[in-house]
This record gives structure tokens, C-alpha cells and sequence, in this order.
């Protein structure tokens, strides 16, 4: 996969804080909108994979009603996509699909970086 809007950002950011090395008064609040800046990209780009994902799956069947169905309810289903809401949605598909996505995310260090990144989003929407 590829995360070059995420990456660019990572960039640009890094040599605006660089350019604040000297102590500026003003780079601990800059720092921290960059941070929220950042912390709202990737829970974006994430929603788009999320969404892209579930789309390509449903294109495989070549239904045009069945693609325009899915890629209506997954951009509201995922406006917010917990790992809750995405296990819950492939088990729609099918007990496999949920068993497999639960099997290797949930519990794990994913699931845990996941809600940290939905935790700090929700936090700078406050």
C-alpha cells in the first residue's frame, strides 16, 4: 500500500519543526496542530482504504446495483471506522470473513495502535 499523501505530510512536518529548533515561543502550539493535523489525515486515508477495499470486493461481482449499494453504505458506515464496526461489517459477508479479520487483528498490537489513532482523533475534534 501506498500512503504518499501520509508520507508527504510526515515530511513537511518534520522541517517545519526543524525550522523551530532554536526554542521559538511559538512551537510547542504549532507542534501540537501539526500532531492533530497528522492524526486526522491517516483516520482519513484509513477511511478511504477501508471503503476502497469493501468497493473492489463488490466490483468483483459485476453488478453495478450491488457496487453503487456497497460504496453508499460503506461511506456511512465508515465515517468513524472503530474495529468494532469493521469486524461487525464483514461478518455481513460471512462468518469467515470476520473470523479471519478477528484472528489477526483484534487483541493485537493493530487493534491497539487502531484505537489510539481513533482515540487522539476524537480528542482533537473536541
Amino acid at each position: 500500500m501506498s500512503y504518499k499523501k501520509i508520507e508527504y505530510s510526515l515530511r513537511i512536518c518534520a522541517e517545519r519543526l526543524g525550522e523551530l529548533a532554536g526554542g521559538a515561543p511559538e512551537g510547542p502550539e504549532l507542534e501540537s496542530r501539526l500532531v492533530a493535523g497528522l492524526v486526522l489525515l491517516i483516520v482519513s486515508e484509513y477511511e478511504e482504504m477501508i471503503e476502497a477495499t469493501f468497493v473492489r470486493r463488490a466490483e468483483q461481482c459485476r453488478d453495478v446495483a450491488l457496487v453503487n449499494y456497497v460504496r453508499a453504505m460503506v461511506a456511512r458506515r465508515f465515517r468513524s471506522p472503530d474495529i468494532g464496526k469493521i469486524t461487525e461489517t464483514l461478518g455481513y459477508f460471512g462468518g469467515d470473513y470476520k473470523k479471519r479479520f478477528s484472528e489477526a487483528v483484534l487483541n493485537k498490537p493493530a487493534q491497539a495502535a487502531w484505537d489510539n489513532i481513533m482515540q487522539a482523533s476524537t480528542a482533537f475534534h473536541k
